[in-house]
């Protein structure tokens, strides 16, 4: 068995853009709903934390409903369980209209997550001097073997490029400034016949080692002609496993679970949720994986299965559509 990916998604309904399509962009959060979804994820990221050895967690990935980027808490929490040992991802879906330099700053800035002395290979990649009690000493930024590099080499961020409400230029600096930055970036878009030569232009645009994903566009209502599959095959070259829906199987959903901000615990986002509680059961119960779907139509669902065709591509936390990028910890 390898390290488990643990899927959240807060009690967050409400984005700061207002595409004419999305019901979340209707709604503005009230400061008590902002208030409930802060106490939600603090309250994920301290149990997280506390059971990442003892559930083999590797990987954290937050895809909220609306935008969550925006709220200082979801880079606080990040950082936290990044500066755990063990863990090897942690990542967040967003549109990008965050400022990267005001977002790094609040991730770089927290602290703790580390619990007890931090074994050295942890560190062996930046070289970090070791502290006799075990903690990394400081040194200046962007020096080999700074603790901030170390943390947001495990920070990884999943753009969707929104055409209503950005341009490509816009889009693809925020994702270099990312990549500037140490941090790893897949960039995409949903499958919109209409929109197919700004996603070229995207592609184009996009630094080679950025992959674009394309979404299989939900109610188009027809299928896609083949010059339009070959259209988007020209921007990603997986987008034909967008099209399969494989048959849904349990057995293939063992290392992996999505999270409510109550703690629900679905096996992935699309399945029904459990009779157990994230925050009261033990890994076996919650890892169970249960299933009532006939087929996984998504790509958080199919993407996370065991078989997935694409984990050579994508490694063993294939949610984080990152490919080549080496794993490191994996069991």
């Amino acid at each position: 068995m390898g390290k488990r990916t643990v899927v959240y998604r807060g009690s967050l309904k409400s984005c700061n853009y207002s595409c004419s399509y999305c019901p979340f962009s209707k709604h503005r959060a009230t400061v008590s709903e902002t208030e409930r979804d802060r106490q939600g994820f603090e309250r994920f990221c301290r149990s997280a934390a506390a059971r990442a050895q003892d559930f083999s967690i590797g990987a954290v990935l937050i895809t909220p409903y609306g935008e969550a980027s925006v709220y200082p808490w979801y880079w606080e929490g990040l950082s936290r369980l990044a500066g755990i040992p063990g863990i090897d991802r942690v990542g967040l879906q967003t549109n990008l209209s965050f400022s990267v330099e005001e977002c790094l700053k609040i991730y770089d800035s927290v602290g703790g997550g580390i619990q007890g002395n931090v074994p050295s290979d942890e560190y062996a990649l930046w070289g970090s001097p070791l502290s006799q009690d075990g903690v990394p000493e400081a040194s200046e930024p962007g020096a080999a073997g700074d603790f901030r590099l170390w943390k947001r080499g495990k920070l990884c961020i999943w753009a969707t490029f929104h055409p209503e409400m950005t341009t490509v230029d816009e889009f693809v600096s925020r994702c270099h400034s990312l990549s500037r930055n140490h941090v790893k970036v897949c960039a995409g878009a949903v499958g919109v016949p209409r929109n197919i030569q700004l996603i070229w232009e995207l592609r184009e645009k996009l630094s080679p080692e950025i992959y674009l994903w394309i979404n299989r566009m939900d109610g188009l209502k027809r299928n896609y002609s083949r010059e339009e599959v070959e259209d988007f095959l020209r921007a990603d070259p997986f987008f034909e496993y967008e099209l399969r829906n494989p048959d849904a199987d349990a057995r293939m959903c063992a290392d992996r679970c999505f999270v409510e901000a109550d703690g629900r615990v679905h096996t992935c986002n699309i399945s029904r949720p459990r009779a157990v509680n994230w925050y009261d059961a033990e890994a076996e119960e919650i890892f169970e994986p249960e299933c009532s779907r006939k087929t996984c139509s998504c790509y958080l669902a199919y993407g996370g299965r065991a078989d997935f065709t694409l984990r050579s591509v994508f490694g063993g936390y294939p949610l984080f559509r990152l490919p080549g990028v080496e794993n490191a910890g994996e069991g």
